[in-house]
């Protein structure tokens, strides 16, 4: 078998970014550690300190492992971004602006800038420039939440207990409970006796999530992560141009998901969905249009059921939340014992 050398090449490059972009992450989290140490990360008079609520360095861990919540963690996070670290990088334009319950209302300046902007001639590349800027501001954007947690743990050591060597971060265990240094090292504090650690940009989100986090909140956020994950693709998948492979990937992906949801013995939420197919609108029309026709010609009362066809004379309709409450209606109803 023959082998191709350039796309040999293109993976390995594709590799060889990842770890470059590793590199500059340690490099951000280096320059932001450096800056607060000299007073000088500051925006509008706010610090890393004065952001997270506490008085000094020696404070941050137990503020930081007292927050209950993964939405805590994450406005904590949102917080650094927007308030401290966009600012002193000159990203201002970056930042999420906390939305309003009611959007402002256009001036008629501002609609006729609209209309302009929608009778301008459209570049070959204006798609694709378009597209890659969003692809630039997302990276950022992620990196700068990725850099946050690094940033507060180093801000919370002795200056003693760490140092930059070679776009890693050299860390003293020795400050370490046993269980971090088992997580993210791999080795038994009662077994070895271990100083300091190499970490690169990866080991060091591990190590200061491990640290500043409690131990079920990190599992809590690796199930948030997923969320968001699952949301952003669900977005992803149900906007823009709607064709047959579009139709097909959405299929697929609901019936995996809902056998997911099977396998797991989640009834309640199978019921959530199917009484959300039978309030369906444009489908729920079809079908009644198909059962209407036999109504009409014969009086049979007919119901399709999926794509079964039911002859029934009359229907129950549970008003219920959860299968739970559905098993109990059921069976009182028809005196089940």
């Amino acid at each position: 078998m023959t082998t191709n050398k350039k796309l040999n090449t293109f993976f390995n490059n594709i590799g060889n970014n990842a770890i470059k972009n590793e590199e500059t992450s340690i490099g951000i989290v280096e320059e932001l550690t450096i800056q607060n140490l000299a007073n000088n990360l500051k925006s509008n008079g706010s610090t890393i300190y004065t952001l997270l609520g506490v008085k000094n360095a020696s404070g941050i861990t137990s503020e930081m492992r007292g927050l209950d919540s993964v939405s805590k963690l994450t406005e904590k996070r949102k917080i650094l971004v927007n308030k401290l670290i966009f600012p002193q990088s000159d990203l201002k334009h970056l930042i999420e602006e906390e939305k309003s319950e009611t959007p402002k209302a256009k001036t008629k300046v501002e609609k006729k800038e609209v209309k302009q902007d929608k009778a301008k001639i459209v570049e070959l590349d204006y798609a694709s420039s378009k597209s890659e800027l969003t692809i630039k501001n997302n990276a950022i954007r992620t990196t700068a939440n990725n850099v946050v947690f690094p940033f507060v743990f180093l801000a919370s050591q002795d200056v003693k207990n760490y140092s930059f060597e070679k776009n890693k971060v050299k860390i003293n265990t020795r400050n370490l409970s046993k269980e971090v240094c088992k997580s993210v090292f791999g080795f038994n504090k009662d077994n070895a006796d271990v100083g300091f650690m190499y970490c690169n940009f990866s080991m060091l989100v591990k190590l200061a999530k491990a640290h500043l986090t409690k131990v079920e909140l990190q599992v809590d956020r690796k199930a948030s992560e997923e969320i968001e994950e699952l949301e952003s693709a669900v977005k992803e998948i149900s906007t823009g141009k709607f064709d047959d492979t579009k139709a097909k990937n959405i299929v697929s992906s609901i019936c995996v998901m809902l056998d997911k949801l099977d396998n797991e013995k989640a009834f309640s939420e199978i019921l959530q969905i199917e009484n959300h197919i039978l309030q369906l609108n444009e489908y729920g029309m079809a079908k009644f249009e198909l059962t209407n026709n036999v109504r009409k010609q014969s009086g049979n009362k007919l119901d399709l059921i999926g794509s079964i066809a039911v002859e029934f004379d009359h229907s129950k309709d549970f008003k219920v939340n959860t299968f739970e409450e559905l098993e109990t209606q059921f069976n009182k109803t028809f005196a089940i014992k």
